[in-house]
């Protein structure tokens, strides 16, 4: 089977259908797989700063790298300073990254994972950008919700983004009209029924979803925040646990995966195989990032072109999740060289010296990614480089009014909570944990960890 997916220098490529080949467009868009807490930070704290002009050193994670460096011409076209680039694989880049931070290596710039970046810049290793002209500019700039990610709530700037999406619902519409179903779900009962109808009429796994251990936090986080739960207060507390309905989401999830409605394998199955059973139409609802309905279409298979993204979360309040990772300033830099490396940081992660998003037109031609602004939005540049079968309207819709970013995913603790999520969630799934002392031990697990600042 021949299938296209977007990779660097061209929109689409012909490519066999591989892990390989899917992760290499969706981990460029941070489809990435949290890491094992990051060590303690070790050396001196206080190092001095690299105030020499000249060459900037940028790490990134190894993903359309020829787009990259065009990116990187461009900026010192504008009148930038040159980039050396180093580049990292996408798997075991974080504790690539860590490990030459920690030795000493001076890096002006570099990608991170957004729940790595408060642990960064608390270790010594990224810089704080508050002082640099424009930095409030640029969060203004964003959605409100957006902006969370890259201002803590002790004020601190600590990143401007890479990349930010939404997760949403991608549906088969010709199933459903062929199975008897007049509209998309609303509610994660009306989800559960209509699965159960396609499975009877034939459908093999009516629901996908990425459930590996890995990917069940975000999981989480989406399904209860379509429900209107608050995930986290303001200090990072568990509330959900005091929400009875939570434990409603959790029924409803089990549900999904006891009663046959997922493919049996959907606990350990790459992305590659959903976007395969889509569309082969072996599935008709598919949850994730919402650049894989790109992904979908571009497989080329004989139901792709009948999938489509219902842009509200089934759910009463119909919120999504929306995430994204981040770029960062080394804490070496000083002086002219920091101000250099910021307006690479403001290049690349916000607008060029003419005024224009265009990293961010750049990034929607090759992969559908999307930026946290209002201001993209409205560019015909960037409008003109996404696909005619996202409707954008409603796209925006989604970040302005029906996202939020959960604050607490960047704090220095969250990241083994995440692999705590999946383990438990996983156990629940198969029946080995019931759903009650599966939300108290979520709950156990958040407050003991960031009491451990871990």
């Amino acid at each position: 089977m021949d299938v296209r997916y977007p990779t660097a220098g061209s929109f689409p490529i012909s490519a066999s259908l591989s892990r390989r080949n899917l992760l290499r467009g969706a981990l460029a868009a941070g489809l990435t797989v949290p890491a094992v807490p990051l060590l303690t930070a070790c050396g001196d704290s206080a190092a001095k700063t690299n105030d020499t002009p000249g060459t900037l050193s940028m790490t990134a994670w190894e993903a359309y790298p020829e787009q990259i460096r065009e990116l990187l011409a461009s900026f010192k076209n504008q009148g930038g300073s040159p980039v050396d680039l180093s580049l990292i694989p996408n798997v075991g880049y974080g504790p690539a990254l860590q490990t030459r931070l920690q030795g000493g290596q001076a890096i002006d710039v570099f990608y991170n994972f957004a729940y790595a970046s408060t642990k960064y810049v608390d270790a010594g290793w990224a810089g704080t950008l508050n002082d640099f002209p424009g930095a409030e500019d640029l969060l203004a700039d964003m959605f409100p919700a957006s902006a969370a990610r890259h201002r803590l709530a002790d004020g601190r700037i600590i990143s401007v983004p890479y990349f930010s999406a939404v997760h949403n619902l991608m549906y088969n519409e010709s199933h459903l009209k062929k199975h008897g179903i007049s509209a998309p779900p609303t509610t994660k009962e009306e989800v559960y029924e209509q699965c159960r109808k396609l499975k009877s009429a034939g459908v093999p796994s009516p629901y996908a979803g990425y459930w590996t251990k890995q990917f069940l936090e975000e999981y989480l986080l989406v399904y209860l925040l379509a429900d209107g739960i608050t995930p986290f207060d303001d200090k990072g507390a568990p509330v959900f646990a005091d929400d009875p309905r939570t434990q409603d989401v959790m029924e409803w999830w089990k549900a999904m995966y006891q009663d046959g409605l997922t493919s049996k394998d959907v606990l350990t199955a790459d992305p590659g195989n959903h976007v395969t059973a889509m569309a082969q139409g072996n599935s008709t609802f598919f949850e994730l990032h919402h650049y894989f309905l790109q992904i979908v279409r571009t497989t080329e298979g004989p139901e792709s072109g009948n999938v489509t993204i219902l842009y509200r979360n089934p759910g009463t309040a119909g919120t999504t999740l929306q995430i994204g990772e981040v770029i960062q300033i080394g804490a070496k830099s000083g002086g002219q060289r920091a101000q250099d490396a910021w307006k690479l940081l403001k290049f690349y992660g916000w607008k060029d010296d003419v005024g224009k998003y265009s990293t961010f037109t750049s990034w929607a031609k090759a992969a559908a990614l999307l930026g946290p602004y209002p201001g993209l939005f409205k560019d015909p540049d960037f409008l003109a480089a996404f696909p005619s079968y996202y409707d954008m309207p409603k796209l925006e819709n989604t970040f302005a009014n029906q996202s939020d970013v959960v604050p607490t995913r960047v704090a220095p603790w969250y990241a083994s909570f995440q692999v705590k999520v999946g383990d438990r969630i996983q156990a629940m799934l198969l029946g080995q944990a019931d759903v009650k002392e599966t939300v108290d031990a979520l709950a156990t697990d958040a407050r003991n960890l960031a009491a451990a600042g871990q």
